[in-house]
C-alpha cells in the first residue's frame, strides 16, 4: 500500500483503492433509484462499453448493492476501465475483501506528513517488497512506440525480471502484442540504474516516474 503526502482525498478520506472493473459503467446513473432497478431486474440488461457488450450479471449486482448499502461511508468514482473507492482505513479493508478479485492497488495518505515532491511517495514497505520506481506510460503510448520499440522494451523487462516487474495487465497485454492499444499503465523498477536503459528505449513514451522512499521505521 502506498503512502502519499499530506492532503486528504476529498478533504476527509485517508485511503484510495482502485479496482479493474471495465463493466462498471453499466451502473450509470448511480442513483439509488437506478441501482434498485438493477437489483429488481427492471433495468436494461446489456450495454456496449469499451468495445465490448456487458450484461447485468452477479458481479454488477454485487457492486450495485454495495454502493447502495455503504454510500454514506465512502466516495466512489466509476472511470472507463476502473472503479475508485475513497474511505477510511477500516472501511478500505472491507472494500478490498469484498472485491478482492478485481483489486488493482491502494494509496494511503498521511495528513501529518511534511509536503514532498509530487513524484515521491513515502511508504512503510516498498511495492512488492523491493521496487523503488514506478514507471508510468503516456495515455497514448500506442501511438508513440513502433512495434520494434515495443518488442525491445518487453525483451529488456523480461530479461531483467529480477529487477523489473509488470503487474498492470493493460501494459502487459500491450507489450506482449496481445492488443494494439494501451491507454494507461505502469511497471516497476528496483534500482535507479535500471532507468537509464529504459529511458534510452522509451523516453518519449514515459509520462512520469514515481519514486518510493521507505520510511525509517518501515520494513520489507
Amino acid at each position: 500500500m502506498r503512502k502519499h503526502h499530506n492532503k486528504l482525498f476529498y478533504g476527509k478520506y485517508t485511503h484510495k483503492n482502485v479496482f479493474d472493473m471495465p463493466w462498471a459503467g453499466i451502473l450509470y446513473p448511480t442513483s439509488d433509484e437506478n441501482l434498485q432497478k438493477m437489483l429488481d431486474g427492471t433495468h436494461i440488461d446489456t450495454l456496449h462499453l469499451n468495445k465490448m457488450f456487458h450484461k447485468v450479471d452477479d458481479k454488477v449486482l454485487r457492486l450495485a448493492k454495495f454502493i447502495m448499502d455503504y454510500r454514506k461511508q465512502m466516495k466512489f468514482r466509476i472511470q472507463q476501465y476502473s472503479v475508485i473507492f475513497y474511505s477510511n482505513k477500516d472501511f478500505a479493508a472491507k472494500i478490498v475483501n469484498t472485491f478482492w478479485n478485481h483489486w488493482n492497488g491502494s494509496e494511503c495518505l498521511n495528513p501529518n506528513a511534511k509536503k514532498i515532491d509530487k513524484h515521491t511517495v513515502f511508504c512503510k514497505r516498498l511495492p512488492h517488497g523491493k521496487y523503488q520506481y514506478q514507471v508510468h506510460l503516456k495515455k497514448n503510448v500506442h501511438t508513440i512506440l513502433k512495434k520494434s520499440e515495443i518488442h525491445t522494451l518487453w525483451s529488456f523487462l523480461t530479461r531483467n525480471k529480477n529487477h523489473c516487474l509488470v503487474t498492470n495487465r493493460y501494459v502487459k497485454d500491450y507489450l506482449m502484442g496481445f492488443t494494439p492499444h494501451c491507454f494507461h499503465g505502469y511497471f516497476y523498477i528496483d534500482k535507479a540504474k535500471m532507468l537509464t536503459p529504459i529511458y534510452m528505449m522509451a523516453q518519449k513514451a514515459i509520462d512520469k516516474v514515481i519514486k518510493f522512499e521507505k520510511e525509517k521505521n518501515g520494513s520489507n
